[in-house]
């Protein structure tokens, strides 16, 4: 049972904008795997995790790496050069399975369990991964995915040299964190509808514009601070403060002899105590 996994998902490729909810489904071994499984291209998750079970029920392998990529679609695998380093374990492998478009919830932690309570394997021989999620634009998508590749050759690597040629590898979408958002018109005629719209685009516009505009602004020419309640205040004050100049003036200016308040010991004061 051996499927090229390019030519499957190429195959596809075309569909694969069809269906932003699908990922899709590697596995490589280096046993020979009995069981046989279905070969269709679009498959649901329940039933790509049934036939994943049927193919390790025997155990056929001492180890199993599990490798989750989130936000993966067919369409970043619709060529070799998109992940170099897994095409070339893949070509290598003795057997694989995969599915080009697996449709709707699929948990690779569930075959994990699986394998673990079949199998009894200890902890050390069930690994996974969860490498970086995809971006949603194209440009950063094909970046993401070389850099995950290189990350997932070296693991690859290390893990072929630690397990033998024993050892089974399974290679899916993980738990989508980017949801395309589409845009569906509410106007089905080209008449008042368009123009309403258009409208409403213009005003928009011209209130972003405003307010850039105004973002450009001195701060004095963006904001009053001299209003009249302000000028009215400094005027009272101005008012009370030269009443209050004036009295300080005016008892500054009084001036009384020493001698008035000394005390009168002449013949006279004498004549008048008596």
């Amino acid at each position: 049972m051996h499927l090229s996994i390019t030519a499957a998902i190429a195959g596809l490729c075309a569909s694969a904008h069809a269906f932003s909810d699908s990922s899709p489904f590697i596995l490589f071994s280096t046993a020979k795997l009995s069981a046989s499984a279905s070969q269709d291209q679009l498959q649901s998750g329940s039933r790509v995790l049934e036939s994943t079970k049927q193919l390790l029920s025997s155990c056929p392998t001492n180890h199993y790496l599990f490798i989750s990529q989130p936000n993966l679609n067919a369409g970043h695998l619709s060529s070799k050069a998109a992940v170099p380093k897994l095409s070339g374990f893949l070509s290598h492998a003795t057997s694989s399975y995969s599915v080009a478009e697996v449709a709707g919830e699929f948990d690779v932690k569930s075959i994990a369990d699986y394998v673990r309570e079949t199998c009894q394997l200890p902890r050390s021989a069930i690994d996974m991964i969860e490498l970086s999620p995809v971006p949603s634009s194209p440009a950063e998508s094909a970046k993401a995915l070389k850099g995950n590749d290189d990350e997932l050759g070296l693991v690859l690597e290390q893990y072929e040299a630690s397990a033998g040629d024993s050892y089974t590898v399974i290679y899916a979408g993980g738990s989508r964190t980017e949801t395309p958002q589409t845009y569906t018109s509410e106007f089905t005629d080209s008449g008042v509808g368009q123009a309403e719209l258009k409208r409403r685009l213009h005003n928009a516009n011209g209130v972003r514009r405003q307010e850039k505009s105004d973002r450009k602004l001195p701060l004095f020419a963006k904001y009053q601070y001299f209003t009249p309640g302000v000028f009215m205040g400094l005027i009272a004050f101005l008012i009370l403060m030269s009443i209050l100049y004036v009295g300080i003036s005016a008892l500054a200016s009084l001036e009384v002899s020493y001698g008035a308040f000394d005390k009168d010991m002449g013949p006279a004061a004498q004549k008048k105590s008596q």
